[in-house]
This record gives C-alpha cells, structure tokens and sequence, in this order.
C-alpha cells in the first residue's frame, strides 16, 4: 500500500479484497485509488472516513459492503462501477456532504438506507434494472428535487422517500401495487401520479405532505390506510372511487383546506378521526355501503353545515 500525497491512499494492484474495518475512523484520509484487481468491499471498510473527499474505483468491484461508506462526510461524488450488482444496507448513509451518486445497470436492488441522510443529494435516476427500493433508502435526503423510479420497480420499502423535504413532484411506476410511508414528511411534495396497478393506498403513505393540493386515486385503489393523507393541509378535494371498501383512521386527518369530498359507493367503512379536523369542510353524503362510523371521525370540523346519513349505517362512534 502507498501513500501518495497528504491523505491518499493508492492501494496497490493484486489486492483482490478491502477487508471489513479496514480503514475505520481514518479521519485524516482524502483520496483513496482502488485498483482493477480489487472486487470486493467488505462492510465498515471506511466508516467514519470524515475527511474522504474521493473515491476512485476499480472497474472489477462487485461489492460494496454494508455500511462501507457510512459516514464519510466529506464524500462529494461517487460512480459506482458498472460490475457492482449489490450495495449494501447503509453503505453510503450519512454522506451529507454527496450531491451526486451514479448507479449503474448492474444493480438490481436498493436496500435499506443505502443513501439515508445524504442531504446534499439533488439528483438521482435510478437505473431500469433496479426491482425494488428498500426502507428508508433515500430517508431524509433533504435536498433531492427529482427523482425517476422506472417501471421496473415493483417494490418501494416504508419510507423510502421519507422526509425528502425539496421532492416536489413523483411518478409511481405502474408495477407497484402498494405504498406504506414511502412520502411521509415530504413538505414540498405538490404533485404525485398514482397509478393504476396501486391496490393500496398504506399507512402514512402522504403523512404531512402539506404542499398536495390534489391527488387523484385510481380506480383500482381498495384501501386507504390509516393516516395516509394525515396533514395534507393544502389538499383541496378528494373523490374515492369505487373501488375503496375502507378508510382507515386518521387518514384525512388535518386536511384542512378539503373543501370538496366525495365517496364511492363501496365504502363500508370509515375510521376513527378520519376526516378530525377538515375545518374547510362544508357538507358530507356518506353512500349506503357505509354500515360504520367511527369515532370522532368529523370532530373538529367547524365548518360542516349539512350531513346525510344513510339507513345502512348501524353504529355511530
């Protein structure tokens, strides 16, 4: 191994392997060369690198351990090489100073947080071959404005995009059925395609996207899980269609400027404090397919002047 000028490090050709620990806590190391002969990455190989600044890889690496990278602050930039076919979980999370990440073709998954907390991370495209976006992958990269998620993507993790406060606007690609907390936190989110593949509309999937002024909820939508649109304070209207058999608790909670709301007529029921709060909210007709209403489900709705119940409806929370 040699050491080049100040903090380099060039790795010298015949070493097939960085070791897991390796280069742990160096914190006066900026540049490292790794050569063609290394192909793997073992995890926490630089972890608590703080003053990287750059990586050059070799073109034969197709590993990149866990957390191998995490919390190299100083890190501007990384191309992944086109071999690499797995990053590990949290292998670049905590990289606040990264702006940019290329990922080749050759990976086909994004698993847990491998760029959580990047927050200097504008852009990133997501290559065609990648199936699935795992938990908290992106989580609280603060300054990304766009992102492409391809058709090839049939599995985004809770909260992948959580907390992503600059990601104004988002297709969801037409592979994915379902969402769980994937845009929770997501402040400036005013635009979102949901399409028409989504069965299920999970838990805290728009939570506090409170730019949202409107969604439109395709007919193949079945649920609408608790806290789904929770503080979606500039969503203006809502139609369910159809399709939406329940309506789970909380889920329009704080949607304050909801002015027009209309149900679908297979509704059955609606959750506790499912519109709580939707102070703008002037006249509701719950359909027959209703046969519960949950507790304080328009409590705090000052501004309701006319409500039409239907026979159907058994219990009243």
């Amino acid at each position: 191994m040699y050491q080049g000028d100040g903090g380099d490090i060039i790795i010298p050709d015949g070493v097939t392997c960085i070791g897991a620990l390796a280069f742990e806590r160096c914190s006066s190391l900026t540049s490292v060369i790794i050569p063609d002969s290394v192909t793997s990455i073992r995890p926490v190989a630089f972890v608590n690198c703080t003053s990287l600044t750059r990586v050059v890889f070799g073109n034969r690496v197709t590993s990149i351990g866990r957390a191998a990278f995490e919390r190299c602050t100083s890190l501007t930039s990384v191309i992944i090489p086109d071999r690499v076919t797995s990053i590990g979980e949290d292998a670049f999370c905590y990289c606040t100073s990264l702006t940019s990440v290329t990922i080749p073709n050759s990976v086909t998954e994004i698993l847990n947080s491998v760029f959580c907390d990047c927050r200097s991370l504008k852009n990133v495209t997501i290559p065609d071959s990648v199936t699935r976006i795992g938990i908290c992958a992106f989580s609280c990269c603060s300054s990304l404005t766009n992102v492409t998620i391809p058709n090839s993507v049939t599995s985004i993790g809770d909260s992948a995009f959580q907390k992503c406060t600059s990601l104004k606007s988002v297709t969801i690609p037409d592979s994915v059925t379902e969402i769980c907390g994937v845009f929770r936190g997501c402040s400036s989110l005013t635009s979102v395609t949901i399409p028409n593949s989504m069965t299920s509309i999970g838990t805290s999937a728009f939570f506090g996207c409170s730019s949202l002024t409107s969604v439109t909820i395709p007919d193949s939508v079945t649920n609408i899980g608790t806290s789904a649109f929770f503080g979606c304070s500039s969503l203006t209207s809502v139609t369910i269609p159809d399709s939406v058999t329940s309506i789970g608790s909380n889920a329009f909670k704080e949607c304050n400027s909801l002015t027009n709301l209309t149900f679908g007529n297979s509704v059955m029921s609606i959750g506790n404090r499912a519109f709580e709060q939707c102070t703008s909210l002037t006249s509701v007709t719950i359909p027959d397919s209703v046969t519960s209403i949950g507790d304080y489900v328009f409590y705090g709705c000052s501004s309701l002047m006319s409500v039409t119940i239907p026979d159907s409806v058994t219990s009243i929370g």
